[in-house]
């Protein structure tokens, strides 16, 4: 009996929240999807708290989902931003 206290016990410190990871994708990529990802990251313990396994599961999910979306967007944004000044900002006048 206690081994399944304690097989409990590792599956709830195994719920990972991505708290950082929604920070940073926050911070340095998309804002808008980040936040999201904070949200849904914030959730993870509160639901851990209230015993709540599977709602904590889902929204650890949901958490790296919005977090790994920033991340893309954001390099997206990147790419683009860089074609830009490289294609467009050696065109202009400035540099003739």
């Amino acid at each position: 009996m206690s081994q399944n206290r304690v097989s409990g016990s590792r599956e709830i410190r195994s719920i990972p929240n991505y708290l950082v990871f929604a920070i940073l994708s926050t911070v340095f990529c998309c804002p808008p999807t980040g936040i999201v990802s904070i949200t849904h990251a914030a959730q993870v313990n509160a639901k851990i708290a209230e015993g709540n396994l599977p709602g904590a599961i889902e929204a650890s999910k949901n958490a790296k989902m919005w977090a790994m979306i920033s991340a893309l967007l954001g390099g997206f944004f990147i790419v683009i931003i860089f074609l830009y000044v490289v294609l467009v900002g050696g065109l202009s006048p400035a540099t003739r």
